[in-house]
């Protein structure tokens, strides 16, 4: 028996010129097709006309159906419809699983819509509880327009931003769902329920058996994702993290210290509320940056995130402890930096993605490095800006999470209150540095470089032109003829 909804204005799935075309290909295949999953969920109006997900089925691409093969006697109904779908609407057809009866169809419309559809084993109750969780296990029968199926208790679970899984074994029949969970709970607001956060622990240790593409792409989503903090924290204290990125497990040994209030595993993981508590108060380009994609749907503030929680993984294999009791980790942006690399092979990132991190790892302690002996010269922030480039507003995001998740005594009082400021100048100073490089003139090229010096092509032409840079940045070459003399004076810096 179906439970009446009401849908957000424009969103019943039988206002949708795409959904209604679907339905009429599956009978005309002698299929019952049922639509389910996300588009089921965004489009009921559980909040005075709102939906929680701030999403309008009218512009969602994405719609799963569930076939049920009427005649009895197909061996796959799914990808039969799929494929006379494909043709009758003019779409692609796509082979999903072919021993799982799973199909998809691409249509070159305005947003690239995706249909989806997975056979069903027995009838649609049966399928609906081998869903992930109550809030996606709901159903629409366009034989009953006005309700959805609903034998999890999936509308009461979304009207109250609750996660809940359908069963402790569809956990264990795709471990990705642990991960999924949380991304859930992150994209609709919602709370994991007792219990099924205790399945999510007692399994979390399933993960290793899921594809690595898989879980970095749930795990970015969920990154991205404006307030994941607190699920952040509950996913560090059930292991999740670990199993995620297992270069985090040492990190549990590095306990606290004079500059750090907590173990360096907590540190990491605390940078995340610290990002997150400070996204508001920075500048508007900072934010701007973050929002862009970086690589293949992944944002760049996602990265971030990633970013500041791998940032010291190289602490661990640098640790040491002076006779005085003091901790150091002399070289741990570097070590952590090359870490990075087996790490993102292993994760399937792409280039573009792991270049990001690694950056952001290596240069992580930069930003408060320029200010250590005092007010960095013209010439030294220059050089920042500079060498940071298009990176510098995600790294003082991450200057700031790690500056916020370390307070021990050794930083407090009026060295705290420097460094803040000192980091705050630092971050307000690009857009300057950027209008003021635009309007440098370039006065010499790499030919001319080699044309002065008589030498050929060679990785000292680039470091000249960065010096001659550098130079008209701080006013010490104003024309072409002290550029050609600085390059004739020219001093190649000595490899230490």
């Amino acid at each position: 028996m179906g439970v009446k909804v009401s849908f957000l204005p424009g969103c019943n799935p039988l206002e949708n010129q795409t959904i209604l075309d679907a339905f009429v290909v599956a009978r005309e295949a002698g299929c019952k097709a049922y639509l389910v999953g996300g588009c089921v969920r965004d489009s009921i109006d559980v909040n005075d006309g709102r939906s929680l997900t701030n999403i309008s089925t009218k512009n969602l691409r994405d719609f799963d159906f569930a076939v049920v093969d009427l005649s009895g006697c197909k061996a796959s109904p799914a990808i039969a419809l799929a494929e006379m779908a494909a043709e009758k609407l003019g779409g692609h057809f796509v082979l999903l699983d072919s021993l799982n009866d799973i199909a998809r169809v691409v249509l070159d419309d305005s947003v690239l819509t995706y249909l989806d559809f997975a056979g069903v084993t027995g009838n649609i109750d049966s399928d609906i509880i081998r869903r992930d969780f109550t809030v996606n296990a709901m159903v629409f029968d366009d034989d009953h327009p006005g309700e959805i199926l609903d034998p999890t208790g999936g509308l009461t679970d979304l009207k109250n931003r609750v996660i809940r899984a359908v069963s402790e074994q569809v956990l264990k029949d795709d471990p990705l769902r642990v991960l999924r969970a949380y991304r859930f709970a992150a994209s609709l607001g919602a709370q994991i329920e007792p219990q099924t956060k205790e399945f999510l622990r007692e399994h979390v240790h399933l993960l290793k058996q899921v594809a690595r593409e898989r879980i970095t792409y749930e795990f970015f989503t969920l990154m991205d994702c404006p307030s994941v903090a607190s699920l952040v924290v509950e996913m560090g204290e059930i292991g999740l993290l670990e199993e995620i990125y297992p270069e985090l497990k040492d990190c549990r040994k590095v306990t606290a210290n004079s500059f750090h209030h907590l173990a360096l595993f907590d540190h990491s993981v605390e940078t995340i509320p610290q990002l997150e508590a400070r996204w508001m108060s920075l500048p508007p380009w900072v934010r701007q940056s973050a929002d862009q994609e970086l690589a293949g749907g992944i944002s760049r503030r996602a990265a971030t995130k990633v970013a500041a929680l791998l940032h010291d993984i190289g602490k661990p294999g640098t640790w040491e402890v002076t006779l005085e009791g003091r901790h150091t980790f002399i070289g741990h942006d570097k070590l952590g930096a090359e870490m990075v690399r087996p790490l993102a092979e292993r994760e399937k990132w792409s280039k573009t993605l792991t270049r990001f991190v690694e950056r952001l790892v290596l240069w992580h302690l930069r930003p408060g490095h320029l200010f250590h002996t005092g007010t960095p010269t013209a010439k030294a922030l220059n050089r920042f800006y500079r060498t940071v480039g298009d990176e510098v507003p995600e790294l003082m995001m991450l200057a700031f999470a790690d500056f916020g998740a370390t307070c021990g005594p050794g930083l407090a009082g009026e060295d705290r209150a420097r460094l803040e400021k000192c980091l705050v100048e630092l971050m307000d100073g690009y857009p300057a540095y950027i209008e003021a490089s635009k309007r440098l003139p370039k006065l010499l090229s790499g030919q001319d470089v080699m044309r002065i010096l008589e030498i050929k092509p060679g990785p000292i032409i680039g470091e000249i032109l960065n010096a001659l840079t550098e130079a008209q940045e701080i006013n010490e070459v104003l024309d072409l003829a002290q550029a050609e003399a600085f390059v004739r004076n020219y001093q190649p810096i000595e490899n230490s």
